[in-house]
C-alpha cells in the first residue's frame, strides 16, 4: 500500500503544480499524434522534478500517466455528446491482487444491471460476485444509471471476491448476511410492542437510559442499527468488502428516518466513521469526495450528541477518555482526506492533531492484564485505564460503577414496561404486579390475573371471583382492549394493510375486504386483527366451513375456538421465529454496549505513520 501511497502523493503534487500554471497536457506542444512522449512533456518534467526535488523519470512517467487519462477523458466527452455513451471508469478491488481500472461504455439510460454485467464480463466473473459502489451507493440492478446518479465520466469502486471456492461463497454470504440481517430485524421491530418480559433491541444514550423509538420509524431505525452491528463485526474480521455493503445499507435504511432521536445518541456519527474506515482500508482514494462529506457529518453527529467540548457527556460520565477515541479517528480519517483533495497543511495539522489524542489513549499492557484477571474483558480494560489515567484501582472502580449505572437504568426500563403492559385498573391506579404474580402462582394465566385486577381494581379476592364464575366479563375487556373501538380512528386509516397478511387472514376463511379492514384497525398486527375478527367485528365470508349450518351459536363456537387454535399455533411460531432471529442477530454483535469506544491504536498508528512519511 505504501507504494500506492507515494505514486498517489506524486500524482497530487503534480495536479497541483499543473492547475497553478494552468498547463493543459491534452493540447499542444505536449501532445504526438501516437501519443508518445514529446520533447516539451520532457521539458516540462525536467522543470518540475527540479522545484519538487524528485526524480526527472518518475515525474515524467507520471506525467504521461496524466497525460493519456486527460486525452481519454476529453474523447470520451466527445462522444458522449455525440452518441450518449458515457464512459465510466470502474476500478476493481480483489483481494491479494493489485487494483486494476476498466474502462466501460454505457449509456446512462440502461439500468444498472447492464453495467454489472459488462464489468462481471470484462472481469470474467460471475455477476454475483460484483458490488459496484458509487458515491457512497451500492449501484442498485434495476434504476437505471442516470437515476441513480451517475454521469459520464466518473469513477466506480467495484468489489470483486476472489476465486478459490472458500472465497467465492463469500459473496453469496454477503448478499445473504444482509438479507438476514434485515428480514430479522424486520421481525423483531414488527413485534416490539408484543414483548412484554423482554426487548430484542434498543437503542441507548450515554449514560445507559433507553430511547423510546417512534413507532412509525421503529423498523428503518432497527434495521440501520442491525446492518451496523453486523457491519461493525464484519470490519473486526478485516472482511471490509462485506463490512462496507452492510453499512452503506445502513446508512440508507437510517437516512429514510426523519426522526430527531438519533441526536441524542452516537450512532450516525459512528457509521459515517466506520463507512469512512472501510474507504480506506479497501484503498478506495476515488471515495474521498463522499468520505468527506460523512465526516463533516459525524463531526457535527458528535457535538450534537456529546455537546459542545463534549460537555454532556462529562456531565453523564465525569469523562470523555474514551469518546475521545472516536475524536482521535475522526481527525486521522479528516488528514488523510485532506492529503487525497491536496490540502496539505490542512492534513498536518489534522494528522498532528490526530496523533496528539493517539498518544493520549495509550495503556499499559501490564495494567490491562490486570484488569483482565479482575474479570474485565481487554476494550473494557483499554476503556478503564483511559478514564482512570492508567490507574489500575480507579480504573476497575469506574468499570464497576458504569456496570452498576447502566444496569439500574435497565432494571428501571423493564419495570416500566411491565407496568404499562400491565395497564391500569377501572379506578385510575396502576395494576399491581406483586399481586398478578400472586394469581400467576395460584394457577391462573398472567393474561387473565392482570384483567381480574384490572376489573377488580387490585382487590385479590374479587378478582377471583371474576375469574371463576364471570370469565366471559374479562374476555370481553380483552377483546375491547386488544382490538380497540368500532370505528376506525383517522389514525387507523392511514395504515395501508400488508398484502401478505391479508393473505394469510383470507386463508383462514375472511374475505378479502374483512382482512383489509382489520389489518387497518390492529396496524398490522394479525393477533390483534384475528380477536377483531372472532370478536365479530368482521366475519367470515359464505364459503367458511362450519359445524352446524343450521345452528348459529354451535356454528359460531365452533369457529371460535378454532380460531383460538390456530391463533394459538401461529402465536407460538411466531415466538419461535423470533428467538431464531435474535440468536442470528446476536451471533455476530458485539454484546459491549461501549465496544464501538475502543481501538487497540495498531491501525491508526500504521496509517498514521505512512501520511506523516508522505508529508
Amino acid at each position: 500500500m505504501e507504494s500506492n501511497l507515494q505514486h498517489e502523493d506524486l500524482l497530487i503534487k503534480l495536479r497541483a503544480k499543473l492547475n497553478e500554471e494552468r498547463i493543459k497536457l491534452w493540447e499542444s506542444p505536449f501532445t504526438l499524434p501516437d501519443q508518445s512522449i514529446s520533447e516539451s512533456l520532457k521539458d516540462l518534467s525536467k522543470k518540475f522534478a527540479t522545484e519538487l526535488s524528485l526524480p526527472d523519470n518518475d515525474v515524467l512517467s507520471a506525467l504521461h500517466e496524466l497525460q493519456l487519462h486527460s486525452i481519454d477523458r476529453s474523447k470520451a466527452n466527445s462522444e458522449f455528446k455525440e452518441t450518449g455513451l458515457a464512459t465510466l471508469r470502474v476500478k476493481a478491488t480483489v483481494p491479494g491482487e493489485k487494483p486494476q481500472v476498466l474502462k466501460i461504455q454505457q449509456t446512462l439510460e440502461s439500468v444498472g444491471k447492464g453495467l454489472i454485467e459488462s464489468v462481471a464480463k470484462a472481469l470474467d466473473v460471475s455477476e454475483s460476485r460484483v458490488k459496484l459502489i458509487y458515491n457512497g451507493k451500492v449501484i442498485q440492478p434495476a434504476p437505471s444509471l442516470e437515476d441513480q446518479g451517475v454521469k459520464n465520466g466518473v469513477q466506480i469502486m467495484a468489489l470483486i471476491m476472489a476465486v478459490n471456492p472458500e472465497e467465492a461463497k463469500k459473496e453469496d454470504r454477503m448478499y445473504l448476511e444482509m438479507k438476514s440481517t434485515r428480514d430479522d430485524a424486520m421481525l423483531l421491530s414488527e413485534y416490539a410492542d408484543d414483548f412484554e418480559d423482554e426487548e430484542y433491541i434498543k437503542l441507548e444514550d450515554q449514560s445507559g437510559k433507553t430511547v423510546e423509538l417512534p413507532a412509525t420509524e421503529r423498523r428503518a431505525l432497527m434495521v440501520g442499527l442491525a446492518l451496523h452491528e453486523r457491519g461493525r463485526a464484519a470490519a473486526k474480521k478485516k472482511d471490509y468488502p462485506l463490512a462496507l455493503v452492510l453499512l452503506l445499507e445502513a446508512d440508507r435504511q437510517l437516512s429514510e428516518c426523519s426522526s430527531s432521536i438519533l441526536a441524542s445518541v452516537d450512532n450516525v456519527a459512528v457509521l459515517q466513521l466506520d463507512i469512512a474506515w472501510c474507504y480506506l482500508c479497501l484503498q478506495s482514494l476515488a471515495a474521498a469526495g463522499d468520505a468527506a462529506a460523512r465526516l463533516a457529518r459525524a463531526e457535527r453527529a458528535l457535538k450534537r450528541s456529546y455537546g459542545e467540548d463534549h460537555g454532556r457527556v462529562l456531565a453523564v460520565k465525569g469523562t470523555d477518555a474514551n469518546e475521545r477515541a472516536l475524536m482521535m479517528r475522526l481527525h486521522l480519517l479528516q488528514g488523510i482526506v485532506s492529503f487525497h483533495q491536496n490540502k496539505r497543511d490542512e492534513a498536518r495539522r489534522l494528522l498532528e492533531k490526530a496523533e496528539t489524542e493517539l498518544n493520549s489513549l495509550r495503556v499499559d499492557d501490564g495494567a490491562v492484564s490486570a484488569l483482565m484477571e479482575l474479570g474485565w474483558s481487554l476494550s473494557g480494560a483499554r476503556r478503564g485505564l483511559r478514564a482512570a489515567r492508567g490507574d489500575v484501582a480507579a480504573a476497575h472502580h469506574y468499570l464497576a460503577d458504569t456496570s452498576a449505572a447502566r444496569d439500574l437504568q435497565r432494571r428501571r426500563h423493564k419495570q416500566d414496561r411491565e407496568s404499562k403492559a400491565l395497564g391500569i385498573c377501572v379506578d385510575g391506579t396502576p395494576v399491581n404486579k406483586q399481586l398478578v404474580d400472586a394469581l400467576v402462582g395460584m394457577g391462573y394465566t398472567r393474561r387473565l390475573a392482570t384483567l381480574a385486577l384490572r376489573s377488580s381494581n387490585n382487590h385479590v379476592a374479587e378478582g377471583v371471583r371474576l375469574i371463576q364464575e364471570q370469565p366471559e366479563l374479562l374476555e370481553d375487556s380483552d377483546i375491547e382492549e386488544e382490538a380497540g373501538s368500532e370505528s376506525p380512528s383517522s389514525e387507523d386509516s392511514l395504515v395501508d394493510p400488508d398484502n401478505q397478511l391479508v393473505a394469510e387472514l383470507e386463508a383462514m376463511g375472511y374475505s378479502a375486504d374483512e382482512a383489509r379492514d382489520a389489518l387497518r384497525r390492529a396496524h398490522n398486527h394479525v393477533s390483534g386483527a384475528v380477536d377483531l375478527l372472532v370478536a365479530g367485528k368482521g366475519q367470515p365470508h359464505e364459503g367458511m366451513e362450519t359445524t352446524d349450518a343450521g345452528n348459529p351459536s354451535t356454528s359460531a363456537a365452533s369457529t371460535a375456538k378454532k380460531e383460538k387454535h390456530v391463533k394459538k399455533k401461529r402465536d407460538e411460531k411466531k415466538k419461535r421465529e423470533r428467538e431464531q432471529a435474535l440468536n442470528r442477530l446476536t451471533s455476530v454483535i458485539q454484546h459491549d454496549e461501549d465496544d464501538h469506544l475502543d481501538t487497540s491504536l495498531l491501525d491508526e498508528e500504521d496509517f498514521l505513520a505512512q501520511y506523516k512519511s508522505l508529508l
